[in-house]
């Protein structure tokens, strides 16, 4: 009893730890001071306000484009590679990859400066297009990881099942593997979307001039003041997070169902 007593406790203090910052942005997003200061005042002020801050919502909308398009093209990439290396035989397929996860272990700080370095090198100024690659750079691997968990635990005999009942290979693609691996597809391409929007290094190396990402635009905030629109738009993300989340869940359940169907 006094072990099970202690194993909730011990929950308790980690998920406190973990949720009680995230609770007080979200509490102060509602509070009329400007200083995030106590006693606490309700009001929907800073909500206002956020939706006269040209800004940030345009930078708020920048990241949202930019990790949408970094997401899917990550996941898509990622599904080729896998459906690819699947049916390869070659001696170099876990060299290839080992080589597709290895911007995992290169800190960002030196991908951003290096692809700045490199853009230098051949004359090119910023712009979105060398913003987008270095995004999918450090998001790709994600995807491959999550695509390839999913895919070496696939049963490979029901592709063999599905041609020898006379399906050809796209075929047995929409039927067979796309129902199995989807629920990997949403979830790499989730986890891209949020890598690439959190991303503060290379959005500051290799952003274009006169324009700004969220993280961007929230540090130079913290920089030069800090406005309480941050705890708005923060709570607003946070909640379309966790909705996008569900959605995932329930997409992936219902593909699950309709698949054992």
């Amino acid at each position: 009893m006094v072990k099970k007593i202690a194993s909730w406790f011990y929950l308790l203090i980690i998920f406190l730890f973990l949720y009680t910052p995230i609770a007080v942005l979200v509490l102060m997003s509602f509070n009329k001071s400007q200083y995030n200061t106590l006693p606490f005042e309700f009001s929907a002020r800073w909500y206002h306000e956020l939706f006269s801050n040209t800004r940030l919502i345009e930078s708020t909308f920048n990241s949202i484009y930019l990790a949408l398009l970094t997401g899917l093209i990550s996941v898509i990439l990622a599904t080729c590679l896998m459906l690819g290396l699947s049916k390869s035989k070659s001696k170099l397929k876990n060299w290839i990859q080992s080589f597709v996860v290895l911007p995992l272990s290169i800190p960002w700080l030196i991908m951003g400066l290096s692809l700045l370095l490199l853009l230098r090198a051949v004359g090119l100024d910023r712009n979105f297009i060398i913003l987008l690659i270095g995004h999918v750079i450090v998001s790709f691997p994600y995807a491959v990881m999550v695509l390839r968990a999913r895919m070496e635990g696939m049963d490979h005999f029901l592709q063999e099942a599905s041609a020898s009942l006379g399906a050809n290979d796209w075929t047995t693609f929409i039927r067979i593997i796309l129902p199995l691996i989807f629920p990997a597809i949403l979830a790499g391409g989730f986890l891209a979307f949020m890598i690439s929007f959190d991303n503060f290094i290379l959005s500051y190396f290799l952003i274009p001039m006169g324009s700004s990402t969220l993280p961007i635009e929230i540090y130079s905030s913290i920089k030069f003041g800090f406005t309480p629109e941050i705890n708005a738009v923060s709570t607003l993300i946070l909640g379309g997070t966790i909705a996008i989340l569900l959605l995932i869940v329930l997409l992936m359940g219902q593909t699950l169902k309709s698949f054992m169907k």
